[in-house]
């Protein structure tokens, strides 16, 4: 089942928990299923907060699907939103785990499966997250090093840890803070496109444009009808300038993200298909 969804998200997690060895202590357990550093305890905290946050997530969304029975969909919602009201990290793993028995489990297949179909997130490839979180450490690294002017540096850091974590968290939140963290770029850019110019002319500051402008090619994030200036297309564009490939049946302009396009040709929404794979159209 595809993670396009909260609900199948929730299911993996749970799943990838039942193989935890039962008599360890809940922290280790979340830790092993989150990919987080057992010395971080506030990022633990954190990611299992949006962890906890996911049976919301499912109702909301399964409410806004018609001609389903609602309240039958969602009566495993009760038992699971106990089992997060009562989770301890300092006790057993099993005390947690075990709570969620097969009906709980059938509960989230189906609500994964209803809203796979009905209302679909856009999925990004596992390999293309990697690289992507391999480009970002390395600039991460390197930004330490650089002798930017420090509202440089501030600009570009903010935006790296915004996006790492939002990569780090795709198994949780999927791809919707990734599309987020591709406009607040785009917005910046809009109030002060003197930013990118100056990044422009760093080496780093390339590096920086070339990772996000892959970013969006990754989350396939089109505009729409928004007029919005050229400057903020280049600023989201890989160096080479050119989107070779577009999902065949979407009609759309296969430069939109280019500096070359016209934000009033960009008409056509995105369906929630599988994305460009990350470094699509790198030289």
């Amino acid at each position: 089942m595809s993670a396009n969804n909260p609900a199948s998200r929730l299911l993996k997690l749970i799943q990838d928990g039942q193989k935890q060895k039962k008599d360890q202590q809940a922290f280790d357990a979340w830790a092993a299923i989150l990919d987080v550093p057992k010395d971080d305890k506030s990022l633990l905290l954190s990611r299992v907060g949006h962890v906890m946050a996911l049976p919301g997530a499912i109702k909301a969304e399964i409410e806004q699907v018609d001609n389903i029975n609602h309240q039958l969909h969602l009566k495993w919602l009760p038992s699971v939103e106990t089992s997060f009201g009562i989770l301890n990290l300092q006790v057993q793993w099993k005390q947690f785990i075990e709570r969620f028995n097969a009906e709980t489990i059938f509960g989230l297949e189906v609500c994964g499966d209803v809203l796979g179909r009905n209302r679909p997130e856009r999925v990004v490839d596992p390999a293309s997250l990697k690289n992507m979180l391999n480009d970002i450490n390395d600039l991460i690294g390197d930004l330490k090093e650089d002798e930017l002017p420090p509202d440089l540096r501030d600009f570009i850091f903010e935006h790296l840890v915004l996006v790492k974590n939002a990569v780090e968290e795709y198994k949780i939140r999927g791809g919707r803070p990734l599309e987020a963290e591709v406009e607040r770029l785009t917005g910046a850019v809009a109030r002060n496109p003197q930013v990118w110019i100056r990044t422009r002319e760093t080496d780093l500051g390339k590096r920086f444009w070339q990772v996000m402008g892959n970013l969006a090619i990754v989350t396939t994030v089109f505009v729409g009808q928004l007029q919005i200036g050229h400057e903020i297309f280049d600023a989201l564009s890989p160096d080479d300038g050119k989107l070779q490939t577009v999902q065949p049946d979407v009609e759309v302009n296969v430069n939109m993200l280019t500096s070359d396009c016209d934000a009033d040709e960009i008409t056509s929404e995105v369906p929630a298909k599988p994305a460009l794979p990350y470094g699509h159209g790198k030289t």
